[in-house]
């Protein structure tokens, strides 16, 4: 998990003003809703048409701006918070491991477009354990030196699922 909070505070808005990118069912906004947290989603970015039938169900009336590659940053709404489960196939320990040689293990690249333009006051990221392993460090490390780069202080950990219930 990658979580960035940019060197400004939140206004005084109540509901965290949320995009919700590689959306799949909502994993992240229901994380969210479990900790009590108020937030609006004011928008989506998902691809895959199964993971869209249930997002809908989950979240009513959000907008999915779909292909993460092809939004224009200037055509989203401001937003407080970007999550993003971005694919993990290229770094899992079960797929072929090629990383940035896979395209989807360069997508964290349009994560960086996007906030770089829209900057939320939060970044909050989730992958799997095999991105900070030697093969994926590089990779790693240039994800976090671009959250750096963009005025993002990181702060990330390897989390279990089980030990939460999941």
């Amino acid at each position: 998990m990658l979580r960035g909070k940019r060197k400004r505070r939140m206004t005084g808005r109540k509901r965290i003003r949320l995009f919700d990118a590689f959306s799949g069912y909502g994993g992240a906004s229901w994380a969210l809703r479990k900790a009590r947290i108020p937030f609006e989603i004011v928008g989506s970015s998902e691809i895959d048409d199964f993971a869209n039938q249930f997002y809908r169900l989950n979240f009513h009336g959000v907008r999915n701006y779909g292909d993460i590659t092809k939004i224009n940053p200037d055509n989203l709404p401001d937003f407080d918070m970007f999550t993003g489960g971005f694919p993990c196939q290229s770094f899992s320990s079960i797929g072929k491991g090629l990383g940035e040689l896979d395209p989807r293990g360069t997508l964290f690249y349009d994560i960086i477009r996007i906030c770089e333009v829209k900057k939320p006051t939060f970044i909050l990221l989730e992958n799997v354990k095999g991105l900070t392993t030697n093969s994926h460090k590089p990779t790693f490390n240039k994800i976090l030196d671009e959250l750096k780069r963009i005025g993002y202080n990181v702060q990330w950990k390897i989390l279990n699922s089980k030990s939460y219930g999941i």
